[in-house]
């Protein structure tokens, strides 16, 4: 049996065409899903509570926005037959990522290194969210967007956190699968990059949230800072960069570089988040 856990602000569309794929699937399905609109506990807590009515050998991590087709079932099969967690091939929103350093987070959420992005002199954004990687390839840090697993590596997983947590409720919506890659990998267990395709609009559940509060769960001790001091990421220099960061954004855009809102609205919100 598959177990599908899907947690996202409730969406009739979404749901009607998760049920729909959700068809292609050949062997019996049990779908737990957590609806955030009536109840929003975070996506961390809200996994972990579902965990505990899985029934399935097999758990499909999957967000509302994920559409698949009958192929999924080569995923599955490949799964079943060679022991190994995989993650498909996302057409659209692209989650997966190598597993973070320091330098490779100041280099992907900073405002001067996203500048230097636009003119393609950022190499270590590119190779951090290593969008090169082919079907076969070991995935560092696979998103939880679309994760098929073995029940046996998830329990696994919850064992290696004091409170039997599969993903850590101190991070309750962002960088929890970071977190949860890392614990894996402690434990070799491998993610692998499937052939199959899936579409990933991406970024549903946020849009549901103001930038103040998106920005303070992804920057602050719930989010970024929480993860950088759990797994000695250098928070304190996290912090600094960002505030050098809030300054060149300010300069930027008093200068007239940057004519369209938000950059330094974000700065200044992603700095102020990392003092929480």
């Amino acid at each position: 049996m598959i177990s599908i856990i899907t947690v996202g602000f409730h969406s009739e569309k979404h749901m009607v065409t998760l049920k729909k794929c959700i068809r292609e699937i050949r062997e019996p399905v049990q779908l737990l899903f957590h609806d955030n609109t009536e109840l929003n506990i975070g996506l961390s807590r809200a996994v972990n509570l579902l965990l505990r009515q899985v029934r399935g050998d097999l758990i499909l991590f999957c967000n509302p926005d994920i559409i698949f087709d009958k192929s999924i079932n080569i995923m599955i099969d490949s799964v079943r037959q060679f022991g190994r967690s995989e993650t498909p091939t996302y057409v659209g929103h692209n989650v997966d990522r190598r597993f973070p350093t320091t330098t490779r987070i100041l280099a992907n959420h900073m405002l001067l290194c996203r500048l230097f992005s636009r003119f393609g002199l950022n190499p270590i954004e590119r190779d951090y969210l290593n969008n090169d990687a082919k079907a076969g390839d070991w995935t560092e840090q696979p998103g939880g967007s679309c994760l098929l697993m073995k029940w046996n590596d998830v329990d696994d997983i919850r064992c290696t956190h004091p409170q039997q947590q599969f993903y850590d409720e101190n991070l309750p919506v962002y960088w929890n699968d970071v977190d949860m890659a890392l614990r894996a990998n402690v434990l070799n267990i491998q993610f692998v990059k499937s052939s199959v395709q899936v579409s990933h609009e991406g970024g549903v559940s946020s849009r549901n949230m103001d930038l103040e509060r998106r920005l303070m769960l992804f920057y602050s001790r719930a989010g970024l800072i929480g993860f950088a001091t759990k797994w000695e990421f250098h928070p304190r220099l996290i912090k600094i960069a960002f505030f050098l960061d809030a300054i060149v954004a300010v300069m930027v855009r008093l200068i007239g570089w940057i004519r369209h809102g938000g950059d330094f609205q974000s700065a200044i919100l992603k700095f102020r988040a990392t003092l929480q």
